[in-house]
Parts: C-alpha cells; sequence; structure tokens
C-alpha cells in the first residue's frame, strides 16, 4: 500500500507531504496506481525546484520514497507559491486515493 502522510501548519497551509509504500496493484511495469502517485509527485516536485530554484525534497528520497518539505529562509511570496503546487500535489493525489482506496491511504500528522 501507499501511504501518503500530510502535515500543515497551524494555520492549515501545507508544509510537507511523504509518500512511502507501493501499490501492488498490479505487477512492476504494469501497475498504473504506482505509476500515477509517481508521475504526480515526481512531476510536481521537479517542477517546483525548477521554477523556485530550491530543493524541496529530502535527500534519501529512494525507491518507494518521496519526502518533500516546504524549505526555510524562503520570501513569504515564494511560500506562498509552493505551497500553491504542494496543495495542487495532494488534491491529485486525493483523487487517486479516492479512485484506489485499497491501495493508497492517505493520513495527516
Amino acid at each position: 500500500m501507499i501511504r501518503i502522510r500530510v502535515k500543515r501548519d497551524h494555520e492549515n497551509r501545507m508544509e510537507r507531504i511523504r509518500i512511502t509504500g507501493h501499490a501492488e496493484y498490479d505487477q512492476s511495469g504494469k501497475d498504473i496506481v504506482c505509476a500515477a502517485v509517481s508521475g504526480i509527485s515526481i512531476g510536481m516536485v521537479n517542477a517546483i525546484e525548477q521554477m523556485f530554484d530550491v530543493q524541496v525534497h529530502a535527500s534519501d528520497d529512494g525507491n518507494g520514497k518521496i519526502d518533500c518539505q516546504l524549505p526555510d529562509r524562503l520570501s513569504s511570496e515564494k511560500q506562498a507559491s509552493i505551497r500553491l503546487l504542494l496543495e495542487a500535489m495532494f488534491l491529485s493525489l486525493q483523487n487517486v486515493a479516492d479512485e484506489f482506496p485499497s491501495y493508497v491511504k492517505i493520513s495527516e500528522w
């Protein structure tokens, strides 16, 4: 199962999304659930990093793990833009979880 944990600040603004595990919906290379989650998350992380010249993923991300966090010491404008993109990523992942609840679980922490 893919587990997605979301962390928000005291104003309910997105701070972190951590994704772990594998869907095991189908065999490797044919798993549409893993492909959807990977495509959404990796695409958004790459876009954020290229657009804002920041690193948002943890350096130890690897097979079956993406840990995406709002960096410290950014302008409030840059923070707001990155939060918006993280929220968009979350909503897309929520759509996958809604379609495949036996394979993707989302929780807050």
